[in-house]
């Protein structure tokens, strides 16, 4: 049994139909039907028990099924990695990285992109735990900048900085004329705040469950450059990475530092250790890395 064997089999659990998988490995069905009659002749057990419509794992598929999987995915890494590493100059680097971070990130690229004008990148929003870690594991992506500090074995994650949460208003706002700004302040007014599943919103509402709080949450937004319209349209205040706030706010709003120790969170930069990366992105990263470490 080779691996061209396992991919079949794979796929044609993963599809449940065997006209689909076909097209999807751009062979026959006849072939894909054969193949699959091949291997179960070679490993003298059955692996799919079929219907007129439909077939179901036998023990045997299923086992086979679960150790072919990650064996494929492994390959699929190595194909990966050995491409990158060959592919000189011309290399692309995929990174995920917060929206907070996307000021100092674009100067890194085009400093890198001076050293190495082949190279390209493709930059994507990392927002949700799961995401995050998959799309390191599966090498989705080189690497990730992210509030959230993954625990995992396979991923090296190094604080980068520490940031607070300003609160962001239109300029003439009550809220602005306060000597100091504190928590309680803030539950004076609606609040704009990201999605209940983000981090970072979830990391402004633990601040104010420690102080007893709760704040009136009357619009829960994706993106800060929404968040910001609709402050700007006088609906609300917001909490915003001071990251972003630097040099983001347009004309008509303010943002200042809130009292409160607890509005902070730590800016991650994160990787998988056991990757061989390209000198392309090992250069990128040495970049990253040097700009923060005397924070």
């Amino acid at each position: 049994m080779d691996l061209r064997q396992m991919e079949y089999f794979v796929t044609v659990v993963q599809y449940r139909n065997f006209s689909k998988a076909a097209a999807a490995l751009h062979i026959s069905q006849p072939s894909l039907s054969k193949a699959i009659s091949n291997m179960e002749a070679e490993l003298g057990a059955r692996l799919l028990e079929r219907t007129t419509r439909d077939f179901r794992l036998t023990d045997a598929g299923q086992l086979l099924y679960n150790r072919a999987l990650p064996v494929l995915r492994q390959m699929d890494k190595l194909k990966k990695e050995v491409g990158e590493n060959v592919s000189g100059a011309r290399t692309e680097i995929l990174v995920g990285v917060i929206e907070s971070a996307h000021k100092w990130f674009t100067g890194l690229m085009a400093e890198h992109k001076d050293q190495y004008p082949g190279n390209t990148f493709t930059v994507v929003d990392t927002l949700y735990d799961k995401t995050v870690m998959e799309a390191l594991i599966q090498y989705d992506v080189h690497a990730v900048v992210t509030n959230q500090e993954i625990k995992n074995d396979q991923i090296e994650a190094i604080p980068l900085y520490e940031e607070s949460f300003l609160v962001v208003f239109p300029k003439g706002h009550e809220i602005g004329r306060l000597e100091t700004i504190r928590l309680e302040d803030i539950c004076r007014f609606p609040l704009v705040l990201g999605m209940p599943s983000f981090k970072t919103r979830q990391q402004i509402m633990d601040a104010f469950k420690e102080a007893g709080l709760a704040p009136k949450v009357d619009y829960q937004i994706e993106r800060f450059e929404m968040v910001k319209h609709l402050v700007d349209k006088g609906l609300g205040i917001a909490l915003l990475p001071e990251q972003y706030v630097s040099g983001n706010l347009p004309e008509g709003l303010g943002g200042r530092a809130v009292d409160d120790s607890r509005l902070k969170r730590t800016v991650f930069f994160c990787y998988v250790k056991a990757r061989s990366y390209p000198e392309p992105v090992k250069d990128f990263f040495r970049r990253l890395l040097e700009r923060f470490e005397s924070q």
